[in-house]
């Protein structure tokens, strides 16, 4: 597998051809409900984004690829005796999903909502850029993008605050 900056470099090389021919786009995930027709060859492949890059426990956060699934995420976190404040019910829910999707179901009254749990997203802008977005860089982009659904641009990595596992 390679490693998380080669992906990204792919994707952003991508995004940087469709925006230079001025095509549009679809961002394939590795698996779909959709039912809308292909476009013609022109997607952007994030599927290999599906890791978990790093538990810290110290820090207390953990660094993913949007499409870590929740049960995913849970698993590896709790290996280190730590899980997200927030963990959406459904298993296959993604962590970019919750994020660009804002899992409005899914929150916690001390907590809040699972995207406010995330500390910071690398985010692949429409011209290509790849940039971090906290609420200290880029703010306005790093609040935009939660609950944008992916309009903004395409999420490639997240870190998201952890918690002490309770027993």
């Amino acid at each position: 597998m390679p490693p998380h900056e080669e992906v990204v470099a792919h994707i952003s090389a991508a995004v940087k051809a469709f925006f230079s021919s001025r095509q549009s786009f679809r961002i394939f995930h590795g698996s779909t409900n959709s039912t809308r027709p292909a476009h013609d060859g022109r997607t952007v492949d994030i599927s290999a984004l599906s890791n978990v890059l790093k538990v810290d426990v110290p820090s207390s956060t953990a660094i993913v690829e949007p499409n870590v699934p929740m049960d995913k995420l849970v698993q590896a976190t709790l290996a280190h005796g730590m899980i997200p404040p927030v963990v959406m019910e459904f298993p296959g829910i993604t962590v970019g999903g919750g994020y660009a999707g804002s899992a409005g179901e899914s929150s916690s009254f001390e907590y809040g909502y699972f995207d406010q749990t995330i500390r910071s997203v690398e985010i692949v802008l429409a011209t290509g850029q790849v940039v971090t977005a906290s609420g200290s860089e880029n703010a306005d982009l790093f609040k935009g993008a939660a609950g944008a659904l992916g309009s903004l641009g395409i999420t490639t990595k997240l870190e998201l605050r952890l918690i002490l596992r309770l027993n």
